[in-house]
């Protein structure tokens, strides 16, 4: 029995993200062996962008103009296009060649899995890879601790979004988080495709790099809202960020660098709501690490 042809609907927000976008569109136009549906929102970039777009063509379609913010121009997109499969890619990342004819065919062979990511590089702001993005095979525990997986690696079918629903606006800058939390607490089956897929880049202009204290007040409301608590990595991770970031004259009073004390702190808010749900209270120091 011959395996059914499944399409891709791909969705790229952009917004002045000139110097990236066109490595993007072509990292995109290089798969072959598969039906990519791309769709670019920009809103409405005064840097370059529009010409960038104009200079693609067709099939690629785009628009330009306010959209509401990244994660509204997703959802329209992928709510707009056609597609068995869905996924977006950020205007600063790229795919890898033969990504998505990878994924396509893991899909295909394994109707039973819904969510699907696969190994990434990290890669700076001239292209080249620096080090393997950590990705580790499916374990919800440790999702709980770490985003382990990498979002321009992941696809998933769109049943996904007609059973639960779409991305949370109300968490701008880690709402691919919070999804893949919401579907794994709804029982749907993630799978780790050990191929690499694609490129996430590092810049200082990226969400997270700019604003890493918004970015743990999300994670820990979006873990309160599913779970009743926040994995202890992220109550370390913010005592980290206090200390070595936010310039706060409390920061004195934190443990140093090298001192792991930090991990007995991070302890306590942790336990305050974890003990009354069961389970064990304690990972090995150094498991987790943003």
């Amino acid at each position: 029995m011959s395996t059914p042809r499944l399409s891709v609907a791909l969705v790229t927000p952009s917004y002045n993200q000139a110097p990236f976008l066109r490595a993007c569109l072509e990292s995109v136009r290089a798969q072959s062996g598969v039906e990519i549906h791309h769709a670019v929102w920009d809103g409405g970039s005064t840097d370059g962008s529009v010409e960038i777009l104009k200079s693609f063509g067709s099939p690629l379609s785009w628009r330009s103009g306010p959209d509401g913010g990244q994660v509204r121009a997703i959802n329209a997109g992928l709510q707009e296009l056609p597609g068995d499969i869905c996924g977006y890619l950020n205007s600063d990342d790229v795919l890898l060649p033969g990504a998505v004819a990878q994924v396509v065919k893991t899909f295909a062979e394994n109707p039973d899995v819904d969510v699907l990511y696969g190994r990434a590089w990290w890669i700076d702001a001239g292209g080249k890879q620096t080090r393997e993005y950590p990705t580790l095979p499916f374990d919800a525990a440790a999702l709980v601790q770490h985003c382990f997986i990498c979002q321009p690696a992941t696809f998933w079918r769109r049943r996904v979004h007609e059973q639960h629903g779409w991305f949370a606006p109300e968490f701008d800058h880690t709402f691919d988080y919070e999804f893949w939390l919401r579907l794994m607490k709804a029982g749907v089956r993630f799978h780790h495709l050990p191929e690499f897929l694609a490129g996430s880049r590092e810049h200082p202009a990226t969400k997270s790099a700019r604003a890493r204290g918004q970015i743990f007040r999300e994670i820990r409301a979006m873990q309160f809202r599913h779970f009743g608590y926040c994995g202890r990595n992220w109550w370390e991770q913010q005592l980290r960020y206090w200390r070595d970031e936010s310039g706060s004259a409390w920061a004195r009073l934190l443990p140093g660098k090298k001192d792991e004390r930090m991990y007995r702190l991070a302890w306590w808010p942790y336990a305050l709501f974890r003990r009354r749900l069961g389970g064990p209270l304690f990972y090995r120091p150094g498991d987790f690490r943003c």
